[in-house]
């Protein structure tokens, strides 16, 4: 009952407060947001021009010697090809493409060409030593894309004083990335380990598999940790066999013009062969996949120096004025 009665005493007196409270930070945070809307518009009054020249501006930005909208277009396959990868099951579900079942005749056709299984051949002997040394090359497969056309930037003065080798290492790895997943989204093909390890009903449908990181499991194993359990499992492309892009990248490094200060040619063929040994080793891709990312490389590279590329046009020293000519130009 007491508490009832202070209750009530102090009711009237503290809602007013309350209110003025609510009413003084409102008022106090209009205030803000006028001050900082009028500063904002002065600011805009004042750096309009300028950022209108820029916007109008005749002379082109330069990466080197080449125009900021050609750096921008070399991108566009590595764009396609990692929207597409990361996202397979939606455009799956968009083209209604969602057949689980995938090619299988691959086994056949290299018994047929090579009268046997190259990579059971590669992998009748394993040892902790050989296992390590088929990781390697796969681990640092996922830094290549990024970091080779980076590598030939930093080292252009020895390829021409062009950026040209790095852009074209992101034009045609990215083409060559792009095609290999299309021809993987409409033709899914499965790798050695899938087809050793699949059961099947009496019906034909799939009903289990091995898990995906293969022969690698042995270093899951050796580390006690599930690294490469964890990589491929998070692939959203289980069915992409052929080609391969394990053994494409390091050819069109290889085609590109290599490590130019650290081996040259003779460590870019190393690197193609360690990685292809690694894919059959590993059961994670068949030799004709090897051949047909390869393949698929050197097609790419004849269309783009014989027929067609994007850096063609115009360089900066073909350009009549630019203010940035007499620095960057070949």
């Amino acid at each position: 009952m007491r508490l009832c009665n202070d209750l009530k005493g102090s009711s009237p007196v503290a809602r007013p407060t309350k209110l003025m409270n609510r009413q003084q930070i409102w008022e106090s945070w209009e205030k803000f947001a006028s001050s900082v809307r009028d500063v904002a518009e002065a600011e805009w009054c004042q750096r309009k021009g300028e950022v209108l020249k820029f916007l109008r501006r005749r002379e082109p930005i330069y990466v080197g010697d080449y125009p900021l909208k050609t750096v921008i277009i070399s991108t566009i396959p590595a764009v396609f090809f990692v929207t597409f990868f990361q996202f397979f099951h939606f455009w799956q579900w968009l083209f209604n493409h969602h057949s689980t079942e995938p090619f299988v005749y691959l086994p056949a056709i290299e018994v047929h060409l090579f009268g046997c299984l190259p990579h059971q051949v590669m992998s009748r002997w394993t040892h902790p030593i050989l296992d390590v040394l088929a990781a390697i090359p796969y681990l640092v497969h996922f830094m290549l894309p990024f970091g080779y056309p980076v590598y030939c930037y930093y080292h252009r003065s020895k390829m021409g004083n062009t950026v040209e080798p790095a852009l074209r290492a992101i034009w045609l790895g990215g083409m060559t990335a792009s095609l290999a997943v299309l021809f993987q989204f409409l033709f899914p093909t499965s790798p050695p380990w899938f087809n050793e390890s699949a059961v099947y009903s009496a019906d034909g449908t799939v009903v289990g598999f091995a898990f995906n990181e293969a022969g690698f499991q042995r270093i899951d194993a050796l580390l006690g940790l599930p690294l490469f359990r964890e990589i491929y499992s998070n692939a959203p492309v289980t069915h992409g066999s052929f080609p391969s892009l394990h053994a494409a990248f390091p050819f069109v490094i290889f085609m590109n013009g290599s490590w130019v200060n650290h081996g040259g040619w003779k460590y870019g063929l190393f690197h193609c062969c360690w990685i292809s040994w690694a894919a059959l080793y590993s059961h994670h891709h068949y030799l004709i996949d090897i051949l047909g990312g390869i393949s698929l490389v050197f097609f790419l590279f004849q269309f783009y120096y014989k027929v067609w590329n994007p850096f063609t046009k115009r360089k900066m020293g073909d350009v009549k004025y630019s203010p940035l000519k007499t620095e960057h130009a070949v």
